[in-house]
């Protein structure tokens, strides 16, 4: 009992935790939580539209399970380019920096 228990809690490191799973090879942190916010959006809509076609097509429906496969084929595929090419994701994608989002108050004119 104990050694699922740790195989349990090993498998939702690897899956939840920045610092074990495969985006931990992007530097930007920023990417990395991106990548993980529009990962879970899509399992959650995968197992809405999943659940869906269970109530009303049955168990053995077609349709959810190529979503929960096309999910999984497409976090799969993401973490292994995280871990490849994970250097390449802050080139690829690069913010606007913090100066030019700045809002400056100008006392003499404005106050």
């Amino acid at each position: 009992m104990k050694t699922i228990g740790f195989w349990i809690y090993d498998t939702y490191n690897f899956f939840f935790s920045l610092k074990m799973n495969p985006l931990r090879f992007i530097p930007n942190a920023f990417t990395q939580y991106i990548l993980m916010f529009y990962l879970s959006v899509m399992w959650t809509v995968v197992f809405t539209l999943w659940t869906g076609y269970s109530i009303y097509f049955g168990l053995g429906s077609v349709g959810g399970h190529l979503l929960v496969i096309s999910a999984f084929f497409i976090t799969a595929l993401t973490f292994q380019d995280a871990e490849k090419n994970g250097h390449l994701w802050v080139q690829r994608v690069k913010p606007t920096p913090v100066e030019n989002r700045r809002g400056v108050w100008n006392l003499e004119s404005e106050g």
